[in-house]
């Protein structure tokens, strides 16, 4: 019997917001440090899942959603509304979509846990990171060794 699994999420408005699902575990979860996705969320650091593209699709308001293409093959779609950034697209994995883990609803289980840090080269001076015994990858997990 396979398990029963669905994670839900949207942008930020308060009337009409911009729903997605998806209905598979990621196939992983990682915290991103790459300037693109701190630089798009704001913050310090991205939790990413990322999910099968096929499990994955826009519920509610999708006339609301807007690209921006951060890189000739990285394509970040947000609420054209509220600003919110919720998922990407990278042409390198076809299969899958990036989700922004903070967009979903709070109550929501995410499917999985992070379980490596990517593009520590890229980290910001002011964030230290913690002691976890989590892999660090100077740039994508599968482009180098683990840094110390």
């Amino acid at each position: 019997m396979t398990e029963s699994f669905k994670a839900v999420g949207g942008c930020r408005c308060d009337q009409n917001p911009v729903r997605y699902e998806y209905t598979s575990r990621p196939a992983e979860v990682h915290y991103c440090l790459c300037t693109d996705c701190t630089d798009i969320c704001g913050g310090a650091l991205a939790l990413i899942a990322v999910v099968d593209r096929s499990s994955f699709k826009i519920t509610a308001n999708a006339n609301k959603l807007k690209c921006f293409h951060s890189k000739a093959t990285c394509h970040r779609y947000f609420c054209s509304e509220c600003g919110c950034h919720m998922y990407l697209h990278v042409d390198s994995f076809p299969d899958f979509e990036l989700v922004h883990i903070p967009t979903l609803d709070r109550e929501c289980d995410p499917g999985g846990k992070p379980d490596r840090w990517v593009f520590v080269r890229s980290k910001h001076p002011l964030l230290t990171l913690p002691d976890d015994g989590l892999p660090r990858h100077q740039g994508w997990a599968n482009s180098g060794e683990p840094v110390a």
